[in-house]
């Protein structure tokens, strides 16, 4: 039976210093969606889910369901489960002070991306949370839910990336092989005048929080906003020397990309379900185009570096050693 992985949400609040003022002080609520407007991304909102480009689903959540759900044309999906410390709620309601943290949840136009492409799609949705007042608890948590074999990584941005799980291993260490499935974006936090709030996600074990700092400068309310993107399986192979020989015979070529099992999904690791799919969108003639490009990057002393998908768009780049 399939097995996957999920993320439980611990709850992770230190006591408050209470710092930072209240626009509007002498009113108790706010329309939420006079906080949205200065929101990073605004532009990027859909006006529904039917609305999106891709070809998969983006589910948001309901009363019965705290939860988005992007879900990739390749079998390949995302959720992400709403803190219990926020109320669902919608941008025309009122955020009252006197009743703690809402959140909203949108779907958005993926950002542009350079992996991007016609056969590449990418999903795309938000969950914003309106902190209204200094007695707010600071930490947000996010249950995280998707296939088998993949892992959240932490990266130096602050974002969080969603890749095959790397003690599965590379069984052909003379092909490099990258991937990626999609990602928590650097994460951003705003106050009532439009300033920056100091934020932060953490990653200890598999629970994912966003938690603010405020200053005695911050007007609120705060508002914060984990965005997920989903891409499905995106992989780039980068050749040596050697094996950019080898992928001038366009045997070589169809044994090792086009029956997956024993190339490609090789190299990303026994982990990788759906590499098989990812696979079968390539067309017969990336063969040709490959094998032409191998031969092309071995008369000029460079090395072979391949997109899955498409396949069909091979480059040629320095090699790494």
């Amino acid at each position: 039976m399939k097995s996957h992985y999920r993320i439980t949400a611990i709850l992770a609040v230190s006591t408050i210093f209470l710092s930072g003022t209240v626009a509007n002080a002498g009113d108790n609520s706010i329309k939420i969606d006079d906080l949205l407007t200065s929101a990073p991304g605004n532009s990027r909102v859909l006006t529904s889910t039917t609305s999106t480009p891709a070809r998969g689903t983006i589910s948001l959540p309901s009363e019965d369901a705290g939860q988005i759900e992007l879900k990739h044309p390749d079998g390949t999906w995302l959720t992400v489960g709403l803190p219990q410390n926020a109320d669902l709620s919608s941008p025309s309601d009122q955020l009252n002070r006197s009743a703690g943290a809402a959140i909203v949840t949108e779907p958005m136009q993926s950002s542009t991306s350079a992996q991007d492409s016609d056969t590449q799609s990418s999903l795309s949705a938000r969950a914003i949370v309106a902190v209204p007042d200094a007695n707010s608890d600071r930490s947000y948590n996010f249950d995280l839910n998707y296939p088998d074999g993949i892992v959240p990584q932490l990266e130096k941005d602050g974002s969080v990336k969603f890749i095959l799980d790397p003690k599965l291993g590379n069984s052909r260490p003379e092909v490099e092989a990258e991937d990626t499935f999609g990602e928590i974006k650097t994460p951003w936090a705003i106050d009532a005048k439009g300033k920056k709030v100091p934020t932060k996600f953490t990653l200890k074990g598999n629970t994912l929080t966003q938690t603010i700092t405020p200053t005695k400068d911050t007007t609120y309310a705060v508002i914060l906003d984990p965005e997920a993107e989903w891409k499905g399986f995106y992989g780039r192979l980068t050749y040596s020397r050697a094996e950019t020989r080898n992928m001038r015979d366009e045997g070589v070529v169809i044994a090792g990309l086009l029956t997956g099992s024993a190339g490609i999904a090789a190299m990303f690791g026994p982990g990788a379900p759906i590499v098989g799919a990812a696979l079968a969108a390539g067309s017969a003639a990336a063969v040709g185009i490959i094998a032409t490009t191998a031969s092309n990057a071995t008369a000029d002393g460079r090395c072979l570096q391949v997109d899955v998908p498409p396949l069909v768009t091979p480059r040629i780049v320095n090699c790494r050693s």
